[in-house]
Formats: structure tokens, C-alpha cells, sequence
């Protein structure tokens, strides 16, 4: 569904495997916010909130909110969110998309791809 690029350095097996249940995770996020708009201003809250306290550069907060930018355009929301490029896979490993899934939501996930 959503191409990979090939990325310059090998990844190991776990990293591979830890990358796709993010994906996973983020796949089920995606679908609940385009579901529920209305949770996207508290992680526009917590984007701001992590850019103000340093903890985001900003080359990271840009394309996180370029990406909530066009939550109106849910085929371009997933394509951008859900890419497998390096780039996204590694904001995806410090997502600011928490909260979004209950931890029965998560877990349920989490079960069906272990």
C-alpha cells in the first residue's frame, strides 16, 4: 500500500520488526483521527508544547505539522504520515500522536502482529 525507499544503511531484523509495529500503531492512529478531527488540536497542542520545551527541532515540528495540516485530505494525511522513508520512521519512533489509541486499542494491535 505505502512504497518504501530504500534506505542507505542496513537495519537490523528487531529494528525492522519495531519499525513495522509503529507503522501498525500509527496506521490505526491515522484512521481514529481522520475519524474523530477533533482530537487534532491537542496534538497540535503537544507538537507546540514539545517545540517550545526543545524537545523537537524544528525541521521535525515543520513536517509534523505539515502533515496535521492536511488532515482535510485524508489520502494525502495516511500517504505522508504512513511513508516508510527513513525520515518518517524515525519521527514516528518519537510520535507526538500519543493518547490517540486507548491501551486496549494498542494492545489489541500489538497482539495481532507479535
Amino acid at each position: 500500500m505505502y512504497k518504501s525507499r530504500l534506505s542507505r544503511r542496513t537495519m537490523s531484523k528487531s529494528s525492522v520488526a519495531t519499525d513495522n509495529q509503529i507503522l501498525q500503531l500509527h496506521i490505526a492512529m491515522a484512521e481514529k483521527l481522520l475519524a474523530e478531527p477533533w482530537r487534532v488540536e491537542a496534538v497540535r497542542d503537544k507538537l507546540e508544547k514539545r517545540y517550545q520545551a526543545g524537545l523537537i527541532r524544528h525541521s521535525g515540528y515543520i513536517h509534523w505539522f505539515s502533515i496535521l495540516d492536511c488532515i482535510d485530505q485524508p489520502d494525502l494525511f495516511k500517504q505522508t504520515l504512513l511513508d516508510e522513508g527513513e525520515r518518517m520512521r524515525k519521527l514516528r519512533r518519537r510520535t507526538i500522536l500519543i493518547g490517540i489509541l486507548s491501551e486496549e486499542e494498542r494492545s489489541a494491535i500489538m497482539a495481532d502482529k507479535s
